[in-house]
């Protein structure tokens, strides 16, 4: 745990360096804010659809973002031989993978987490009666699920790639699948992407709050396959 810790420090301390700290915590957080500034015949018909519709796409735009740069960051490890140079001095590829999943993890669902604050308060300010807060945040907390299988996959992709394809596929990836789920109705079978999509049909959702907890569920299970996979592609790559 010292050593993960220490390895995690050293990756925020890189992407505060590199102004990637700011590109992961900081387009969730303008994105609640544009949600704010929307005209109310833009925002939607009703306030928490119309709020949570708008910041779906924003979180989505945030996810694709910091899973094409957790990609090219792993590949970039592995293309200037810093991984290989910290496995000579027995530091385990492993954790450096994971580190970097805790460093995008935590600031991407903090973004998310924070920016939702601004839809929140757009959708009370056009709310005609009290709203409900709990549905939205387990539908946030479902993003933020959906945002860590994102982040799992771009250093999948980055393990196997190089740094620009790694970054091209993730985002053309994302793009899709994420566009899908938004534009996609409620309803069929669980996916570990159905948080954003309850996200954007906050409404029409019958059982908002334990939909949104499976999908947290199935969110977090996926994001730990695909990191358990990118580690043993890590472990049988060439440096």
């Amino acid at each position: 745990m010292t050593r993960l810790g220490t390895l995690t420090q050293m990756a925020l301390r890189e992407m505060w360096i590199s102004f990637r700290l700011i590109a992961v915590i900081g387009v969730p957080m303008v994105g609640g804010l544009a949600v704010i500034a929307l005209p109310s015949e833009v925002a939607g018909v009703t306030a928490i659809g119309g709020a949570g519709f708008w910041y779906a796409i924003a979180a989505a735009a945030a996810i694709c973002i910091s899973s094409a740069l957790a990609a090219g960051t792993i590949a970039d490890e592995r293309e200037r031989g810093t991984l290989a140079w910290m496995a000579v001095r027995a530091v385990p590829r492993a954790a450096v993978l994971l580190s970097w999943f805790v460093a995008f993890g935590m600031l991407l669902a903090a973004g998310i987490a924070i920016g939702s604050v601004g839809a929140w308060l757009a959708a009370v300010a056009r709310a005609e009666a009290p709203l409900d807060v709990i549905p939205f945040a387990a539908a946030v907390v479902a993003t933020a699920g959906l945002a860590l299988v994102g982040v799992a996959c771009g250093l999948l992709i980055g393990t196997l790639l190089r740094s620009v394809p790694a970054i091209l596929v993730v985002l053309a990836l994302g793009a899709a699948l994420l566009a899908a789920s938004i534009v996609t109705p409620l309803g069929g079978d669980l996916r570990p992407t159905e948080g954003i999509g309850l996200l954007a049909h906050l409404d029409a959702a019958a059982r908002p709050i334990g939909s949104a907890l499976q999908s947290t569920g199935l969110a977090l299970a996926a994001a730990a396959v695909l990191l358990v996979l990118a580690g043993v592609v890590l472990e049988r790559s060439e440096l």
